[in-house]
């Protein structure tokens, strides 16, 4: 991987979208500028507290899609991105007033019974594709291949990687570890 990349996101948290292309242009693109990370990297384990996640800040004012396109979300959500030579590091801080309340259900991979978080990264910078990575806060994984402008999202697509949750007073954090060997990029030295 080369010494820089930049990151344009989309982070979807509770629900499955199904907007059209028009739609998904009136949101707010959000531009994130990661780190390489320069030590040692953080331990998959649901909690934020390895130095390495004191290298980037919490960006969060995030808007709903879904129930109310556009608008304030009920509940903050924030996310820091890292990466080294051979992983993406996504963590995913799920703000809740009421963490007694998060639905942990368990169901079968790709499958969301309860409280849940999704990361897709358009690796080729297309605005077509992305691969998308979910994470339940009862430990379900979900991930799906997007193409034909995000209107087929194939479940069939199983790629290997980890992540861990915690639930804590200020509601629950999903930490991802995503190998570049899973994604596809193209060629250029800075990589959106």
């Amino acid at each position: 991987m080369k010494n820089a990349i930049k990151c344009c996101l989309g982070v979807i948290l509770g629900i499955t979208t199904s907007v059209s292309a028009q739609e998904r242009t009136e949101i707010q693109q959000r531009n994130f500028t990661t780190q390489k990370i320069n030590g040692q990297a953080p331990s998959i384990d649901g909690r934020v507290d390895d130095p390495a996640w004191q290298m980037v800040e919490w960006s969060g004012d995030f808007t709903q899609i879904e129930p109310d396109h556009g608008a304030a979300p009920s509940e903050p959500t924030a996310i820091k991105i890292l990466y080294d030579n051979d992983y993406l590091y996504v963590a995913v801080r799920a703000y809740d007033s009421n963490p007694s309340q998060i639905v942990k259900r368990l169901s079968r991979r790709d499958g969301f019974e309860g409280d849940w978080v999704e990361i897709n990264i358009d690796s080729y910078n297309d605005k077509r594709t992305a691969f998308s990575f979910s994470a339940s806060v009862s430990g379900v994984k979900g991930d799906e291949a997007v193409s034909d402008n995000g209107n087929n999202w194939d479940a069939s697509w199983d790629p290997l990687w980890d992540f861990k949750t915690s639930i804590d007073n200020e509601g629950w954090i999903a930490e991802m570890k995503i190998p570049f060997t899973q994604l596809r990029f193209d060629a250029n030295e800075v990589q959106t």
